[in-house]
C-alpha cells in the first residue's frame, strides 16, 4: 500500500490498478455468489478478462440489481486472510424493493482500507493537524457511511471530532441536538471545520448569523449528500465569511455508501478527486449502451470496487452524469483520476406544461441575489387527484415581505419558460432541520395520483 498514491505518476497508479483489478477477478469468478452466476450465464470465462482493458465485457449493473439482492455481493471468505472474514460493520444505501436500506457490508480488511482512503481525501482537502472536525451528520436508525466515516477520517488523520448528534431516528434515541444546541456545540468547541450535508450545514450558518455565534475559527466546510452549484457555493462561502474567517470556504464532495469516502476537491472547482485510485476504478459510459465515453465526455458515471472482501459491485452504476480526466491536476500536483465539473443526478431533469426544465437553474436564480433564506420548488396538478388536470408551478419561499416577488417570478419565467406561483412560507415550515437534516428541494407531487 502506498501512502501518497494520488501523488504518483499515473503510469505507477495503472500499474496498481490493473494488479488489484485481476486479483479481484480472481476472487469474483471464484467466490461472489451473484458474478459468478452472472458470468456462467453469459458464458463468460477467467480468461476473457485479461486486463481493465476488457471490463467492458462485464455487465453494467444498477442499484436496483444490487438492492434486489444484497446478500448476493458479499464475497465467500472462509479460507481468505482472517481480517477478510472478520464483519467489521454494515453501513446503508439506497432502499429495497420493501422499503428498507440495502446493507453494504465491509470487513476489518475493507475498513482498514477505508482508513487509509479517508486520510488521503483529508490531506487532499488540505487538512491541518490543528484542526478540529464538527460532525454535523445526523443519527440515524440504520447506520449509514457519513456519520461513521467522518469519525473515522478525523480517528486516521489523529485530529478532534465533535459529534452533536442532530437527527430524531427513534424515540428511544435520548440524545438528540436541536438547531441551537448544534451552533451552540460549534461555538463552544472552537470547530475548525464543518462537515454534513449541504442544506443542514446551510442552516446552521444562517442561525449562527442570526445568533451571533462565534464561528470565529471555522475555516472549512466538507458539504456532500446533495449537488452545490455555483451559486449555491458562492451562497455558503459567503455566510461563512460574514460570522468567521475571512479566508473560509467550502469543500464539497462527490460520495456515495459504496465507496465509504468521497471523491473530493482539493481546492474550490478544482474537480473531484478520487483518494483510492487503487480502491476504486471509475469509467464513464453511455447511459444506453453501456460502452465508455471518451476522457472529458459527460456520462453515466460507473464504480468497480478493485480491493474488498466484503460487498464486491464491478461496474456499478452510480446513477449521476458526470466527466472523468486523468490529467495531472494542476492546483495540486495529484495524478489521481477526477470527476471535473459537478457530477448531476441522470433524472435531474423534468417536464413541465410540456417544458423541459432543470430545477437546478431555478434555484441558481433564488440564491443569486442573497434575498432568499429556505426555498422549495413544487410541481403539482393544478385540480388535486385530477392526472388529467394541467401542471402547476410554484415556489416556496423564505423572504422579507419587501422582497418583490413579482420580480423573482418573471426572471424563473425567462431563465425557464414556465412562469411560477410564488408563496411566502415560514421557514421551518419549508425545511425543519429538527425533523429532517437534508432539504427537500424539488417535490414533483404528481406521481402521487
Amino acid at each position: 500500500m502506498i501512502i501518497d498514491l494520488p501523488f504518483k505518476e499515473r503510469s505507477v497508479i495503472t500499474k496498481i490498478q490493473e494488479k488489484n483489478f485481476s486479483q479481484t477477478m480472481d476472487l469474483c469468478f471464484s467466490r461472489h455468489p451473484y458474478y459468478r452466476a452472472q458470468f456462467k450465464q453469459m458464458g463468460l470465462l477467467r480468461g476473457d478478462i485479461k486486463s481493465l482493458a476488457d471490463i467492458h465485457l462485464l455487465p453494467v449493473i444498477s442499484k436496483k440489481d444490487y438492492a434486489a439482492e444484497p446478500e448476493a455481493f458479499r464475497l465467500e471468505t472462509t479460507g481468505l486472510e482472517e481480517e477478510a472474514t472478520i464483519n467489521w460493520d454494515v453501513m446503508h444505501t439506497t432502499g429495497t424493493s420493501g422499503g428498507r436500506p440495502t446493507p453494504f457490508y465491509s470487513t476489518s480488511y475493507d475498513f482498514f482500507n477505508t482508513l487509509t482512503a479517508n486520510r488521503r481525501a483529508l490531506e487532499i482537502r488540505q487538512v491541518r493537524d490543528t484542526d478540529s472536525v464538527a460532525n454535523l451528520c445526523p443519527m440515524t436508525l440504520y447506520p449509514y457511511g457519513a456519520y461513521h466515516r467522518t469519525i473515522a477520517a478525523a480517528n486516521v488523520m489523529k485530529i478532534p471530532v465533535i459529534s452533536p448528534l442532530p437527527g430524531r431516528p427513534s424515540k428511544h434515541f435520548h440524545w438528540t441536538a436541536g438547531l441551537d444546541e448544534v451552533v451552540e456545540t460549534v461555538s463552544r468547541t472552537k470547530a475548525t471545520i464543518l462537515w454534513g450535508v449541504t442544506s443542514f450545514v446551510r442552516r446552521v450558518l444562517m442561525r449562527a448569523e442570526e445568533l451571533r455565534a462565534d464561528f470565529s475559527e471555522v475555516r472549512l466546510a466538507f458539504v456532500t449528500g446533495e449537488a452545490v452549484s455555483s451559486e449555491m457555493r458562492r451562497d455558503l462561502t459567503n455566510r461563512m465569511r460574514r460570522i468567521g474567517r475571512k479566508d473560509a470556504f467550502i469543500s464539497i464532495s462527490y460520495a456515495a455508501t459504496e465507496m465509504q469516502v468521497g471523491s473530493v476537491e482539493c481546492c474550490p472547482d478544482s474537480g473531484y478527486h478520487n483518494p483510492a485510485p487503487d480502491h476504486f476504478y471509475f469509467e464513464i459510459v453511455d447511459p444506453d449502451t453501456h460502452k465508455p465515453l471518451p476522457e472529458g465526455e459527460r456520462g453515466l458515471s460507473v464504480l468497480t470496487h478493485l480491493d474488498r472482501r466484503g460487498t464486491v459491485l464491478l461496474r456499478y452504476a452510480l446513477g449521476d452524469f458526470a466527466a472523468l480526466s486523468t490529467e495531472q491536476c494542476p492546483h495540486c500536483g495529484s495524478w489521481t483520476d477526477r470527476f471535473i465539473g459537478m457530477p448531476s443526478r441522470a433524472d435531474d431533469l423534468v417536464k413541465v406544461k410540456g417544458m423541459l426544465i432543470n430545477p437546478e437553474v431555478v434555484t441558481d436564480l433564488l440564491l443569486a441575489d442573497g434575498q432568499v433564506g429556505e426555498f422549495q420548488i413544487i410541481v403539482e396538478k393544478e385540480v388535486q387527484n385530477d392526472p388529467l388536470s394541467a401542471d402547476r408551478f410554484r415556489l416556496l419561499l423564505d423572504i422579507d415581505p419587501k422582497t418583490d416577488i413579482e420580480r423573482i417570478a418573471e426572471s424563473v419565467r425567462v431563465a425557464i419558460g414556465v412562469r411560477p406561483i410564488i408563496e411566502r412560507s415560514e421557514r421551518t415550515a419549508i425545511f425543519d432541520p429538527d425533523k429532517s437534516l437534508k432539504a427537500k428541494r424539488f417535490v414533483d407531487l404528481r406521481g402521487q395520483l
